[in-house]
């Protein structure tokens, strides 16, 4: 069973850097319009870019990894853990980013955390 945790905890770690690299790669790829009409230009961007395609591989490892916690042990346990990851976000946002967090942030990170604490007596 530890194992399982531990493969959550890298499912989490790895769920947090495809988002920071899919932030940076849309940072460097600059404001992209989303139609359908502009899908291939959006999947060129995609492809030039280091930082979304290694986002897209942190991603698909994630997938595989959560498919294998969800074999071993109850998603009512597992998947309220996974809030951290916004939590982990927020705060990588902070430093990597220089996004400002507001008291609501630092409260609802609180709370997060406080629930999972709270869910992993349980």
């Amino acid at each position: 069973m530890m194992q399982s945790y531990i493969l959550l905890g890298i499912a989490t770690v790895t769920t947090v850097l495809s988002q920071l690299l899919f932030k940076q790669g849309m940072i460097v790829v600059g404001s992209v319009n989303f139609s359908f009409a502009n899908m291939a230009a959006l999947i060129m961007n995609v492809i030039k870019s280091p930082y979304l395609l290694i986002g897209l591989f942190f991603y698909g490892v994630s997938f595989l990894l959560w498919l294998l916690v969800l074999s071993k042990l109850k998603i009512s346990v597992v998947y309220p853990i996974t809030s951290i990851n916004f939590v982990l976000v927020l705060v990588a946002s902070y430093f990597l980013f220089g996004e400002k967090l507001s008291i609501f942030q630092y409260l609802g990170i609180l709370i997060i955390i406080t629930g999972v604490l709270i869910l992993a007596k349980a």
